[in-house]
């Protein structure tokens, strides 16, 4: 069988640390390589990186407050060039800024057949920075942009919903997976843990990503000093960096702040904590909250995305209802009177559902359906996810 030759534009990708580029590594490692030929078309990336894939390096600038992150410029010319010589049956634009309209243009030229994806609130990131003005411009754009192709990919059902109602068209639920093998409970760290100035009865709660105003971080630590009225010895652990780091850190001593941790460093913080809170709402799916399910802690969030997928009120976690800050103290209060370990165990086997390899037999149907028009089927074994 000739392997189909996938070309893949994205602004960022690893080594970035961002749940959009973990989450793309992941299909495409999990992709039949007999089946698939992949190219990357991806901004430089800023740190040493040895491309695991063909990868194609364009140029990109600095997102504002998003020093980690770049926004690929326009590179007509260089996409035209790596498809002169690929030779793609299918573009497969993760990301909607101007590398990948850039490569939507050429694409049209050459009657290729694109699919794309959704996998960041923008226009909900602008309300956070002042901005909320642009919102509808911004959401407008992105309609414009996804209506051109033949279908977008979105991680969650409640983004898909979203989308529908806002007029997008052939919108269609690619959830995330996630690696059992590397988050898993058997990485929990006494050392770690004694590190943080932990003992081994205290409760520790978790936050994983950046920290910055979308992800409604004074969220987390309002309901967190809230819950400790009731539980003094519990603790906060916050993975991550971002422009609200600093502050905050001056402000709450007695929380630790372990900067960003990837890899291995990474599954040890979440298996060496005892529950999981995460209070954003502009989430698309929130991989965080199946990386820490699978690494056994159960989750307090709103009731959104991959949270509203996965989480059982009283068996995994609790789910907070609407945007309302006294529901999800009130949720985060409800979770600590749990069994945390039990939780936990139950947190893990919801999970293990979620694999990667179910995830990219469902981007394969895409795929067929975009180039053969085959019908897209959903197997059993990802059901529960879509």
């Amino acid at each position: 069988m000739t392997p189909i030759r996938i070309s893949i534009v994205t602004e960022t990708y690893v080594p970035d640390v961002n749940g959009v580029a973990n989450s793309l590594r992941h299909l495409i490692s999990s992709l039949d390589s007999k089946r698939y030929r992949v190219q990357i078309i991806r901004t430089t990336p800023k740190k040493n990186w040895l491309p695991e894939e063909e990868e194609i390096w364009t140029s990109g600038i600095t997102i504002p407050m998003y020093p980690d992150l770049q926004i690929g410029l326009p590179a007509k010319n260089k996409i035209s060039s790596a498809w002169q010589q690929f030779q793609p049956d299918l573009i497969f634009i993760a990301t909607e800024g101007p590398l990948g309209y850039s490569a939507l243009k050429e694409a049209q030229r050459r009657t290729l057949p694109v699919l794309s994806a959704f996998h960041t609130n923008f226009h909900r990131y602008s309300s956070y920075y002042g901005f909320g003005w642009i919102k509808n411009l911004t959401l407008n754009w992105l309609r414009r942009f996804h209506n051109k192709t033949l279908a977008t990919l979105v991680p969650s059902r409640e983004s898909a919903d979203f989308l529908r109602q806002s007029d997008f068209l052939n919108v269609h639920v690619l959830p995330h997976g996630v690696d059992c093998e590397l988050f898993h409970p058997k990485r929990r760290s006494i050392q770690l843990r004694q590190q943080w100035g932990i003992t081994p009865e205290q409760p520790v709660a978790l936050y994983v990503g950046r920290i910055a105003a979308e992800k409604n971080i004074p969220q987390v630590i309002s309901s967190f000093r809230q819950c400790q009225q009731q539980h003094p010895d519990l603790r906060l652990v916050m993975v991550g960096d971002g422009p609200m780091r600093d502050e905050l850190e001056q402000q709450n001593p007695d929380i630790v702040f372990a900067g960003v941790k990837t890899g291995e460093a990474l599954a040890r913080h979440y298996a060496s904590s005892d529950c999981f809170v995460f209070a954003s709402l502009t989430e698309t799916f929130g991989l965080v909250t199946l990386e820490a399910m699978a690494s056994g802690l159960p989750v307090v969030a709103y009731d959104l995305a991959a949270a509203s997928q996965f989480i059982r009120n009283g068996e995994n976690g609790y789910l907070a209802p609407g945007e309302d800050t006294d529901n999800f103290t009130q949720a985060f209060q409800q979770l600590l009177n749990l069994d945390l370990s039990e939780a936990g165990k139950t947190a893990r086997t919801h999970a293990e559902q979620a694999s990667w390899s179910a995830v990219a037999d469902l981007f394969d149907h895409h795929v067929k359906q975009a180039l053969y028009c085959e019908p897209v089927t959903v197997s059993a074994k990802i059901q529960t996810m879509v």
